[in-house]
């Protein structure tokens, strides 16, 4: 009889905390998540018409990418859907002899 292959981990367990990673790596999955958050967030903003006497006009049509991605950022910022951390986690498995699992 042979013993059982260890089933395939696809991610660091979620029960346990995050190891130490790099800042550089925290960054880049944040800014991930904060460009799929923009990406989330923009169809809201579609078909939106600004008219009246406080329109913002071609200005306000041509920074309007700009908001999105900073409410992107913003919500990425506070901790968002938590795709940074499940991004963080998946990239750690590569790493398991390192962290001793």
């Amino acid at each position: 009889m042979t013993a059982a292959a260890a089933p395939v981990r696809y991610a660091y367990p979620t029960d346990r905390p995050l190891p130490p990673v790099s800042p550089r790596l925290k960054a880049q999955a944040e800014d991930f998540e904060a460009m799929v958050m923009s990406q989330m967030i923009s169809p809201m903003f579609e078909g939106l018409k600004s008219d009246g006497p406080f329109d913002g006009g071609a200005g306000e049509s041509a920074f309007r990418g700009f908001l999105i991605q900073e409410f992107g950022k913003s919500v990425a910022a506070r901790g968002g859907i938590g795709l940074s951390d499940m991004l963080i986690r998946s990239l750690l498995v590569t790493e398991e002899p390192a962290h001793a699992q």
